[in-house]
């Protein structure tokens, strides 16, 4: 199995977090490795993003625009208070998902 020289501090950071995960730090830098490798972005995608980036604007796709949104924002009169507080609920369920999310994902960390 081949041998990696890593500079001092980051070996340093891989012992601090291979104690606070209960891991060798072999096992840790693995799976470090291993899961950088399985995300690394497709080439492909990366020569997708950087033509449309460099592509200029087409100026026939630009609209003027129709009003000011601020006042469109502030004047909803006509809008139907119903999906306000559809909305509200519904974003109140979601914030409510995420955090108890947020509580099973650091009790998941506390018992490694």
């Amino acid at each position: 199995m081949p041998t990696i020289t890593v500079p001092e501090a980051l070996a340093l950071r891989l012992q601090q977090h291979a104690l606070a995960q209960h891991q060798s730090v072999e096992t840790l830098a693995i799976s470090l490795l291993t899961s950088a490798l399985d995300t690394a972005i497709d080439p492909q995608l990366l020569t997708v993003v950087q033509r449309i980036q460099s592509s200029p604007p087409n100026p026939i796709q630009i609209r003027p625009a129709l009003g000011s949104l601020a006042a469109q924002l502030h004047d909803d009169q006509g809008s139907d208070s119903t999906i306000g507080r559809e909305w509200d609920v519904a974003w109140q369920e979601a914030e409510a998902m995420i955090h108890n999310m947020n509580i099973d994902a650091s009790t998941d960390e506390e018992l490694r």
